[in-house]
């Protein structure tokens, strides 16, 4: 057997992003990196805006939302520079929708340092078409020591999952009741989202959300006994039951000629990339063929291509396998997003995306007999993975 992996490319736009580490269990523990201490400007601004409100009654929730608020921006600032903040700082912060980030709303939802089991939200911010609310924020603000903990978050889609199941009742006051067990999105989940997603990912029920607990590291792609993606077949122009059920599309033959056109198809994009890799050693040769298959089926901008071919010098003969995973247009890999490769017994290909190094993609090759197969996994900064079916080599198939 023999393996080969690359250390990322280097491109220049690629956004710096910090990830706290996630608890085992949900809990609402404070996580280091999601408590803040607030600023007195902060809590200045917190405390003359709350006053703004006319019903005396409501000028304590204003407060801590204010503080919540706060707490947000100088958290987001702390792990991702580049994400765009917006909020009304001439008015009260609203619960329904509270403030945008990156082109999602969000609605901050405050509590005090006695947490309560159950929350509430205005309607408006799930029912109003216009202007609903893509993400909750639940934060804990802890007004005596100027301190905010972003405890979880709660998707769009799922909230609504949990309204079509009819597990929301809308209240005479205009409002839902939500048990705090509903946020189930972890601060650094959050950050993923905010930094990679379209909004629109976020704004429709899927039919299978809420119907099981979301587990802390989910497995977002899990092989089923017996499954393999017949590689060999990629020769032939043909994909395997597998592959096709997983959205594998057959990539055309490589085209050199390609290096004069503006990039838009996805073979044109990779060829583009393996042209910038040929200085690093890199070489395909014409002969190798391959399939790709975009990950925001499991919400995330990414795409992983995948190519074969073959080796009959030295006998007995062998076959290549070469990984490249990347973001489709526009996009972005988050640091410490790991390409992982493996055989039946051991890592053959670990590469992980280094912020230090401005790196924009990860690639990996593997080689081994026909006889051997190999699998491969993608492993988000926050521990998600997505793990793959073996690919095999099985040509005559």
């Amino acid at each position: 057997m023999m393996l080969l992996s690359f250390a990322a490319y280097p491109f220049p736009h690629l956004r710096p992003m910090s990830y706290s580490a996630e608890s085992a269990e949900f809990e609402f523990e404070p996580w280091r990196s999601s408590t803040v201490t607030l600023s007195a400007t902060a809590i200045d601004w917190a405390v003359q805006v709350c006053q703004q409100e006319p019903d005396a009654a409501q000028q304590w929730p204003t407060l801590l939302r204010a503080m919540a608020v706060q707490g947000l921006q100088q958290w987001l600032e702390a792990g991702a520079q580049d994400l765009a903040f917006y909020c009304d700082r001439n008015r009260p912060p609203h619960p329904a929708v509270t403030c945008r980030v990156n082109g999602f709303r969000l609605a901050v939802v405050a509590q005090g340092s006695l947490s309560d089991e159950v929350v509430t939200i205005p309607q408006s911010s799930l029912d109003d078409a216009a202007n609903f609310a893509h993400l909750y924020v639940l934060a804990e603000v802890q007004e005596e020591a100027d301190q905010v903990t972003i405890l979880a978050g709660l998707r769009r889609d799922r909230l609504l999952a949990h309204q079509r199941q009819g597990a929301l009742v809308a209240q005479a006051d205009g409002t839902y009741r939500l048990p705090v067990q509903y946020f189930d999105t972890a601060p650094d989940d959050m950050l993923l989202y905010l930094s990679c997603l379209d909004p629109e990912q976020l704004a429709v029920a899927s039919p299978e959300v809420a119907s099981a607990p979301t587990p802390a590291r989910p497995a977002l792609l899990t092989q089923r006994a017996g499954d393999l993606i017949n590689a060999g077949r990629w020769l032939r122009d043909q994909l395997d039951t597998v592959a096709d059920g997983l959205a594998w599309t057959l990539l055309p033959p490589l085209a050199p000629t390609h290096a004069l056109m503006s990039t838009s198809t996805p073979a044109e994009e990779l060829e583009a990339v393996l042209r910038d890799l040929e200085p690093t050693g890199v070489s395909i040769p014409s002969t190798a063929r391959g399939a790709y298959t975009d990950l925001q089926q499991f919400g995330l901008p990414f795409r992983l291509y995948a190519l074969t071919w073959t080796m009959f010098e030295p006998r007995p003969p062998e076959w290549s396998l070469f990984l490249f995973l990347g973001p489709v247009p526009g996009e972005q890999l988050p640091p410490g997003t790991r390409l992982i490769v493996r055989d039946a017994e051991a890592i053959l290909a670990e590469q992980t995306l280094n912020p230090d190094l401005d790196a924009a993609y990860l690639y990996a090759q593997v080689i081994g007999t026909w006889d051997e197969q190999f699998t491969a996994t993608i492993e988000l900064p926050n521990g998600t993975t997505l793990n793959w079916p073996p690919f095999v080599f099985r040509p005559e198939v």
